[in-house]
């Protein structure tokens, strides 16, 4: 069964190198854009489980703002040595209103 959630996020609001967090389905997600192009990530770094939102976007990269720790936004792919553990990633895509879907499964 697939879970697709309309978000009702405007894809338009959200530039480059920003993120905005949601509570969808009782998961808490980051919405990041990063080269024009959107991600869908679990807001909560593997680390230590601090929450990512004032994390820095650069290139497909999310940096965690307590340690550092940097996350490939493709694939949830830590890099450096912190932790090994991924982070969850949604496929995510913008509808024919210009909203923000996200598969949840």
């Amino acid at each position: 069964m697939v879970t697709i959630i309309d978000t009702l996020i405007p894809a338009a609001n959200i530039t480059d190198n920003q993120s905005v967090a949601i509570a969808l389905d009782g998961k808490d997600i980051l919405i990041c854009k990063a080269n024009s192009e959107y991600y869908a990530v679990d807001n909560q770094c593997t680390h230590q489980r601090a929450k990512l939102t004032e994390g820095r976007i650069r290139n497909c990269f999310l940096s965690c703002p307590l340690h550092g720790v940097r996350f490939d936004l493709r694939t949830g792919k830590p890099m450096g040595e912190l932790t090994k553990v991924p982070l969850k990633t949604y496929d995510i895509s913008v509808s024919d209103d210009g909203n923000l879907h996200i598969d949840l499964d």
